[in-house]
């Protein structure tokens, strides 16, 4: 995982506790305290506990979480349930677990609305902006944005409002709007040097050096830069300091082809980064290999990618030597070493298959995760409404028996109550059924997104293997590995994982397509099913070869056989058809 001063969309969170009772013991003194507090006090001590570990042991924040949240219910103490659910969003937060992280912090958003509790709700807002940037959903991370800025106004808290300007401007240059984003980091970095306010200027002025260099305004992003730079030199926050050393080659070298300018930079930055961050050096090492390619120093280019893939190798970072490992081919490639080039491709090849599947894993998993989530907030919500629909009744009981002079009367109202019941469950019915549907459009957009990621890696390995097939003057034993990749390639353009995963997808939403087609010809073979399957999701002729591998003309003669196998007339339309199955 990359250093925080590296990760350029890192938001600038400051998490919010509780009270500072117990704020003068270490973690073992709050500990021994907890045996002997009372019950009011205890509920404070865990909330001191899980703070604490909320930065160093994540399980240990999750147990004391889990603790103050069980006992604070028991207690029917609001203010401290809220505290515990949004320390445990925190935890699955920090944990990756992006939709189990969202349902604690609305839990906690419920309970601070009705305890009126706006310093805590503006908190929860602001960690809930988190949770929907690290899952993608950059829209609503930016309307949760601004109802957290409403309230730091609203309670005065300059450094909320500082933070949140700060959110908002990230969130824009992550939304591709480099000039909204200008407007919100420049009013956070006003604000915070008007008031005095401690902040980390460091990285407020390094993220507007990036939107600059985004705008091509290479001058403008070289002086926050070098701003930057001065803040963490400062404070003496070597990551800091090697990452703008980075940031300033970069531009350079890259931007204004400045290679002695960029040279110096790098190797001072390099320097730093050996006792720093290993990810930041793999950078520098990748930085120094280009620039001395453009030199036309190959040797020595390939000596710095030599040791930034010893680093990724070293750190078991998968992503950067998958990265190098594409240099390295493009690099040996160029100075005629095919038989190292041919290594360093077939390398690159397996890492990008593994890695798309770890990634498909990991997509299915959070997607399990936020259905289960949906479908137990339907279920509470559900009872609530039933508990709330038999309280009545039993009102109504109690009426009852106590009214009996006035038994006509109870009897009407007992009918209107009846009506009100079934319309109450028609509305669950019907907002069941909004749900469904809504699942169903997300299922859709996921196989959707499965198809084109298909097309792209098709696409990709196509382009590999064409261009390994215009390599020449090789010796016999490199043709033989040559050829032996090029049937790796094939293969893999043929994979059936992905198709397992797209049909996956598919039968999700068209649950028994492929059964019914089968039961109205069971002759009909996987390939026709396939191409059944992409004639249902209205792909083209052009886009149906890409996926499948074949050209289009083979498209229209599998469509023109799936068509006499299903029995179509020549008039009918086989979207149509197939769409109504």
């Amino acid at each position: 995982m990359k250093h925080l001063f590296y990760k350029t969309g890192v938001l600038l969170f400051i998490f919010i506790t509780g009270s500072n009772l117990f704020a003068g013991h270490n973690t073992d003194s709050l500990k021994q305290l907890l045996n002997n507090a009372s019950e009011a006090d205890k509920l404070e001590i865990l909330n001191q506990l899980m703070d604490a570990a909320l930065y160093s042991d994540l399980d240990s924040a999750c147990y004391y979480g889990t603790l103050l949240e069980k006992k604070s219910g028991q207690e029917k103490d609001s203010l401290y349930q809220s505290m515990a659910l949004r320390g445990l969003g925190i935890c699955s937060f920090y944990k990756a677990n992006y939709y189990d992280a969202e349902a604690y912090v609305l839990k906690a958003i419920n309970l601070q609305k009705a305890n009126k509790d706006t310093t805590g709700l503006a908190n929860s807002y602001k960690i809930l902006t988190g949770i929907y940037w690290e899952s993608e959903r950059y829209d609503q991370s930016v309307d949760i944005s601004f109802k957290a800025l409403k309230l730091y106004r609203e309670t005065n808290d300059t450094k909320g409002i500082v933070s949140s300007y700060t959110n908002i401007g990230l969130l824009y240059k992550r939304l591709d709007e480099p000039q909204k984003a200008l407007t919100y980091l420049k009013k956070a970095a006003n604000l915070a040097q008007s008031e005095g306010i401690e902040y980390n200027m460091g990285n407020l002025y390094n993220n507007t050096g990036i939107v600059y260099k985004k705008l091509k305004d290479y001058n403008q992003a070289l002086t926050f830069y070098r701003k930057a730079l001065s803040e963490y030199q400062k404070e003496n926050l070597v990551s800091g300091v090697a990452t703008n050393y980075l940031n300033i080659g970069n531009i350079y070298n890259y931007h204004l082809d400045k290679p002695d300018s960029a040279l110096y930079y790098y190797q001072k930055g390099l320097k730093l980064s050996e006792n720093s961050n290993y990810t930041i050096q793999s950078d520098f090492y990748t930085g120094l290999a280009h620039l001395f390619a453009k030199k036309g120093n190959r040797t020595k280019s390939i000596e710095y990618l030599q040791k930034a893939m010893t680093t990724a190798r070293l750190h078991h970072d998968i992503d950067l030597e998958e990265a190098v490992c594409f240099d390295l081919y493009q690099s040996y490639k160029e100075t005629g070493n095919n038989k190292e080039a041919l290594s360093y491709l077939e390398r690159y090849t397996n890492i990008r298959d593994t890695l798309t599947l770890e990634k498909a894993k990991v997509a299915i998993a959070n997607l399990e995760s936020k259905f289960e989530n949906e479908k137990n907030q339907i279920i509470i919500q559900n009872m609530q409404q039933k508990q709330e629909a038999d309280k009545k009744i039993k009102t109504l009981l109690w009426l009852g028996i106590a009214l009996l002079l006035l038994s006509i009367l109870l009897l009407l109202f007992g009918f209107k109550q009846s009506k009100k019941k079934s319309k109450l469950k028609r509305v669950l019915l019907e907002t069941e059924k909004d749900k469904l549907e809504n699942d169903l459009q997300f299922k859709s957009r996921q196989l959707t997104s499965q198809a084109l990621m298909m097309m792209k890696k098709n696409r990709i390995l196509n382009e590999i293997y064409n261009s390994l097939s215009k390599l020449k003057a090789i010796t016999d034993d490199e043709k033989q590995k040559l050829h032996q990749l090029k049937i790796q390639l094939k293969r893999s353009i043929k994979s059936e994982k992905d198709w397992k995963l797209f049909q996956y997808y598919f039968e999700e939403v068209n649950p028994r397509f492929f059964h019914k087609l089968l039961e109205v010809n069971s002759k009909i073979t996987p390939s026709e099913l396939k191409l059944a399957a992409l004639v249902k999701l209205n792909f083209s002729i052009k886009e149906t070869a890409e996926l499948l591998n074949l050209s289009p003309d083979s498209v229209k003669t599998t469509r023109s056989v799936l068509r006499k196998k299903l029995g179509l007339q020549t008039e009918k339309n086989i979207y149509d058809f197939l769409n109504n199955v």
